[in-house]
């Protein structure tokens, strides 16, 4: 089968980066003629490296650190990732990029925790972050000899990189004039071997996802079964299969896996991780095999539940929901392989804590969410694909309890008042303060937070929204907070963008401004959650809460598939510090079949249909049931109460 991305990936190559409209439309600029034009005018012309203006790119130029990890985390398309330096504030234009590719493992600090972003990159350390950068995208690497004449001089900690990067041709060296070539370890990098270094990278990885699953028609004799060893090794088999089916059918034991070109495409049980195409920084989900669905997407390095494939497709469980990834968008780990998953726990004061496990960094990150739910205890590990359902670590189920906060509609209402949630956006902002002062360098960016974060005193502000846009003021708080790192983010503080809105692959100078911060609130509410989300009749309706890949706004506003869970831990934390007046408050089900009618009276009549669920599982809290019918809080946005038949509608378990 022909790999569709690869083809449109070397259209790409062939037309925007090599098909010019001729020397006469550059012969103004400095890039040509230079021996890296090629490289240098394919970046300039795919937006990784811009210029200054009137034909002046600087191919010369030297190339700091921050500069670097910038044109790397573009030519990735790297999500967005948190503040990972203490020397590189928010303020910084190229604080996203550094956070982002710092996030993939792409880059790290010097050992004092700083980054030095105005430090000039030297060629060996482009490699290194090169080589990772291959590393974050699953290719290969294969070392080749280093016959450089200084490779003496190489550090220590980089050659392995060097090496690697020599096998793929992205390192070729400077001719010495006799045969003989140097590699210059420790020289300052121009932007034009910058260039060079990514242009290269990204065609060593188009070619190695070309080579894999779902690239071209295999040879004959191309699949595999392979045998992992007692040590988690793959050993290729000696013998090879014209087709999947063949190879699969001699598959004899749970530690034989099918292999096409050396890469999993088959496995008895295991994990799956996304794995973006080069130039994306998504993987996309599908509801079916044939891809003609895309119901959600996920940033690389995310896990989802290996279920079956063939040589066409891989077939996963994500957020409960069964669904399809394509070989080229993610890779398989099977059991033996696994180094580390993700896991939930009960930390001391009885909160359910979730820990993300990365991959290619092999590091954990953890945030609570809510209470924990009564059957799970402290000192152990739970694994969970939909945050509610749990298992223990043999696989034994141990209980369903989902997190109120995470389906608490969000038409319902805070009982907090404005003055209450001040009161704990100042107790928030002082904390943060405290922070900055027990460590000024790892927490520059809460410097004077209580007097310069734009939630300051937004108490108000929430409160008049919720009762204009029918959105619960917790809710929107929560959303603040997160996304606006508490006030304190560059976007906040310059643009009162509170949410992030149209900043797009962390292009901050597209972001949305707004003259206050109330106007990024009801923006929010206006173009967004009502009008897409919420809304039942929406575009990306899936439920009226945050929810997660399968259903609520996880689905489709955010790529992170705990985005709903965290925002719920936001909710929890605010209730709980303000006297949990909310928790529990509203009485939470879910619908149990797709289709469902929901109407503005308690009868079936061709004139009282408010709108359609589309899918089962809809949070909706149901507010008193009489003669078969349940007056539920309409998700509409300007009618407050409908009606629903009370035989398609479930209590929801809630952890308590």
């Amino acid at each position: 089968m022909k790999n569709i991305f690869s083809m449109l990936f070397a259209l790409m190559l062939a037309v925007s980066l090599f098909s010019f409209t001729g020397q006469s439309a550059f012969a103004n600029d400095d890039i040509s003629g230079i021996t890296l034009e090629t490289e240098m005018r394919a970046m300039v012309s795919e937006g990784i490296i811009n210029g200054f203006g009137d034909g002046v790119y600087k191919p010369g130029e030297m190339v700091t650190r921050g500069q670097f990890a910038a044109f790397v985390a573009r030519a990735l398309k790297l999500p967005v990732g948190p503040v990972s330096f203490a020397d590189v504030p928010l303020s910084s234009s190229l604080a996203p990029g550094i956070n982002s590719a710092g996030a993939a493992g792409i880059v790290t600090g010097y050992a004092n925790g700083k980054f030095g972003p105005n430090d000039p990159v030297t060629r060996e350390q482009m490699a290194v972050m090169i080589d990772r950068s291959l590393i974050y995208l699953n290719v290969d690497r294969t070392e080749a000899p280093l016959s450089f004449t200084d490779a003496g001089q190489i550090n220590k900690s980089f050659r392995q990189a060097v090496a690697r990067n020599v096998y793929d041709q992205i390192i070729k060296g400077v001719p010495n004039g006799d045969g003989s070539f140097r590699f210059l370890p420790q020289k300052s990098a121009t932007r034009a071997e910058a260039a060079a270094f990514i242009y290269r990278m990204i065609k060593t990885a188009e070619s190695f996802v070309g080579e894999g699953p779902g690239g071209e028609e295999p040879d004959s004799g191309a699949f595999r079964v392979s045998t992992i060893d007692s040590g988690g090794n793959l050993q290729p088999g000696n013998r090879s299969y014209s087709t999947f089916d063949a190879a699969n059918k001699a598959v004899s034991s749970s530690s034989q896996v099918v292999t096409l070109n050396e890469q999993i495409v088959k496995m008895s049980a295991g994990l799956v991780i996304s794995r973006p195409p080069v130039g994306s920084a998504l993987t996309n989900i599908y509801s079916d095999s044939s891809f003609k669905n895309n119901i959600t997407y996920v940033p690389a390095q995310q896990e989802m539940k290996y279920v079956d494939s063939n040589e066409n497709y891989v077939k996963v469980i994500i957020a409960g929901m069964t669904a399809y990834v394509k070989h080229t968008e993610a890779y398989l780990i099977p059991n033996q392989q696994v180094a580390g998953r993700n896991y939930y726990s009960v930390n001391v004061n009885g909160e359910l804590v979730h820990s993300i496990y990365t991959p290619s960094t092999n590091t954990y990150a953890s945030y609570s969410m809510g209470k924990a739910p009564s059957f799970l205890t402290a000192g152990n590990k739970y694994y969970s694909w939909d945050g509610g359902t749990f298992t223990n670590t043999t696989g034994q189920t141990i209980g369903t309890a989902y997190q109120y906060f995470n389906y608490l509609p969000a038409r319902t209402t805070t009982n907090y008042t404005a003055d209450e949630l001040n009161r704990y956006i100042d107790m928030k902002l002082g904390e943060l303060e405290t922070l900055y002062r027990s460590n000024p360098a790892a927490f520059v960016r809460y410097k004077d937070a209580a007097s310069l974060s734009k939630i300051k005193g937004l108490g108000a502000a929430i409160k008049a929204a919720e009762a204009k846009h029918r959105i619960n003021g917790l809710l929107i708080l929560s959303m603040a907070m997160h996304e606006s790192d508490y006030g304190m983010s560059r976007l906040s503080q310059e643009r009162n963008n509170l949410f992030g809105l149209k900043a797009y692959d962390s292009n901050l100078n597209e972001a949305e401004k707004f003259a206050a911060p109330a106007e990024a609130i009801d923006a929010l509410a206006t173009r967004y959650l009502n009008k897409n989300y919420i809304n039942p009749l929406g575009a990306y309706a899936n439920g009226g809460a945050t929810g997660n890949k399968s259903r609520g706004f996880n689905v489709k506003y955010a790529s992170d598939p705990f985005w709903g869970q965290k925002i719920a831990g936001h909710m929890y934390r605010v209730d709980s510090y303000l006297g949990k007046k909310d928790f529990g408050f509203y009485q939470i089900s879910e619908t149990t079949t797709s289709g469902l009618n929901v109407r503005s009276t308690p009868e079936v009549s061709a004139l009282n249909l408010q709108y359609t669920y589309k899918n089962a599982g809809m949070p909706i809290v149901v507010e008193r049931t009489s003669n078969g019918w349940s007056r539920i809080i309409s998700d509409h946005n300007t009618i407050a109460e409908a009606y629903v038949s009370a035989q398609y509608i479930k209590l929801m378990p809630i952890a308590k």
